[in-house]
C-alpha cells in the first residue's frame, strides 16, 4: 500500500483504484467519484492508501487481523453489534484473498458465529433489521451473515442443541470461501456465466470444505454442510444431486437460509428482491427445491414481513415492520414518512388493523436514506 498524494486525487473522475484507511478497511471502492473538494481534504489528512502496483508485490503490506475480533463485545445494543460482525467478516474476506490472516481461521469464524448466537437470544429481531436494511458492506458480507442468523433462528425453533447451531452457523459463514477470488467480477457481471466460471461456481461446495480442511477444520458436521448447501430436494442441485433425505437436516435448512439471504441481498449488478417476493418465490418451489416442512418452518418464523421490511400504507405513509408477530397479531408498524413524503422525527406506531394503516406496497432502503438515524433508534433505544 501506498499512501495518496493531492495530486492523486482528481474532483469529479472515477478513482483508478480502490481507496483504504490504514487499517486496511474499504473507504470507497475503484470507479468512486468524488464529488466534494472537502472530502478530499478529509482523506488527505486522515490518510488514505492505495494497493501498490501488482510489478511490486514484494512491498505489499501484511495486514493484520486484531485477536479482539474473535470476541466481539455484547455491551452495545444488536444493532449496533450487527455492523462489527459485517466489518469483522469483511476484514476476514479481505486476509482470505491476499493470503495476510495471521491467527488460525477457526477461533475467527467460531466467534462470529458465537456472536449470531448471541445476538439472535437476546434480540433476533433488531439483527434481522440491520441485516435486511444494510447497504454499507459487501454482498457477501450480508449474505453470508443474514443466511448464518435465519439458520439459527429457524434451528433453534427446531430445538438444535447449540454445538450443532454452531457448525450450521459457522458453515453459513464460510460456505462460499472458494469464491472469494472471483466474488468482485460475479457482482458486477450482468451476463450469463462462462462455461469456465459455472465450472467453478457448480464445484465450490468441495473445494470451499477442502480449503476450509486445509484451514485446521475438523468439525465434520461444519465441513459437510458446505458439502452440501447447493443440493436440492428433488437431486437437481450441485455438486453431487443428492435428493431427500440423502441431504442432511442442517444442509436443508442452509440450502433455504442461503436462497432466500441471497435473493434480498442487493448486489452491484442488481437489486434485491423485497422480503415478502422472495419468500412467495420460495413457497412455490417448496416440493421441488426445499425440505417443505423445513421451508414453511423457516417462513413461520421468519414471517412475511421481517423486520426492517419498508413499506408504503394505504394513508401515504412510509413506514417499517419493527419486529416479528404471530399469524394472528397485527404487524409491528412504525412510520418514518407522513403522507407529504415528510420524514417524522419521532417514530409514529401505527395499528396495522386499521384500513388506513393496510400495506399497499414494498419500499427500498434507498427511498428512505434521510430516515436512516431514526430507524437505527428503533432498535437501539428502549
Amino acid at each position: 500500500m501506498r499512501r495518496v498524494l493531492q495530486s492523486d486525487l482528481v474532483l469529479n473522475e472515477p478513482l483508478p483504484w480502490p481507496l483504504y484507511d490504514e487499517d486496511g478497511n474499504l473507504l470507497f471502492r475503484e470507479g468512486y467519484v468524488l464529488s466534494i473538494p472537502r472530502h478530499i481534504n478529509t482523506l488527505l489528512t486522515r490518510g488514505a492508501y492505495a494497493p501498490l502496483p501488482p510489478s511490486d508485490p514484494s512491498q505489499q503490506p501484511t495486514l493484520v487481523l486484531p485477536e479482539c475480533t474473535v470476541a466481539l463485545s455484547t455491551a452495545d445494543p444488536v444493532f449496533v453489534r450487527a455492523d462489527r460482525l459485517a466489518m469483522t467478516l469483511k476484514r476476514l474476506h479481505t486476509h482470505l484473498q491476499a493470503a495476510t490472516l495471521r491467527i488460525e481461521l477457526h477461533p475467527v469464524v467460531l466467534g462470529l458465529a458465537h456472536g449470531i448466537l448471541d445476538a439472535c437470544a437476546e434480540d433476533a429481531d433488531a439483527l434481522l433489521a440491520a441485516l435486511h436494511l444494510d447497504r454499507q458492506h459487501p454482498y457477501l458480507v450480508i449474505q453470508q451473515l443474514l443466511g448464518a442468523t435465519l439458520v439459527e433462528i429457524a434451528a433453534r425453533e427446531l430445538g438444535l442443541g447449540e454445538s450443532e447451531r454452531l457448525s450450521l452457523a459457522c458453515a453459513a459463514l464460510t460456505r462460499d470461501l472458494s469464491l472469494l477470488s472471483m466474488q468482485a467480477q460475479l457482482d458486477q457481471q450482468a451476463g450469463a456465466l462462462t462455461p469456465q466460471q459455472a465450472a467453478l461456481v457448480r464445484s465450490h461446495p468441495d473445494r470451499s470444505a477442502a480449503l476450509l480442511a486445509e484451514m485446521g477444520v475438523t468439525d465434520t458436521i461444519w465441513l459437510e454442510l458446505v458439502r452440501q448447501h447447493h443440493e436440492r430436494y428433488d437431486g437437481s442441485g450441485y455438486p453431487r444431486g443428492l435428493s431427500g433425505d440423502a441431504i442432511v437436516v442442517g444442509a436443508r435448512l442452509l440450502a433455504i437460509a442461503d436462497s432466500y439471504a441471497a435473493m434480498v441481498t442487493p448486489r452491484p449488478n442488481r437489486a434485491g428482491q423485497f422480503p415478502r417476493d422472495a419468500l412467495k418465490a420460495l413457497f412455490q418451489d417448496r416440493v421441488r427445491l426445499y425440505d417443505d416442512p423445513l421451508l414453511q418452518l423457516s417462513i413461520k418464523t421468519l414471517t412475511m414481513h421481517p423486520p426492517g421490511t419498508l413499506v408504503r400504507l394505504a394513508n401515504g405513509e412510509f413506514a417499517v415492520v419493527r419486529s416479528r408477530k404471530k399469524r394472528n397479531e397485527s404487524i409491528d408498524l412504525w412510520s418514518l414518512y407522513d403522507s407529504n413524503g415528510m420524514p417524522i422525527l419521532r417514530p409514529q406506531y401505527r395499528d396495522s388493523t386499521d384500513p388506513a394503516h393496510d400495506i399497499t406496497g414494498s419500499l427500498r432502503v434507498e427511498d428512505c436514506r434521510s430516515a436512516a438515524l431514526v430507524l437505527k433508534r428503533l432498535w437501539t433505544q428502549p
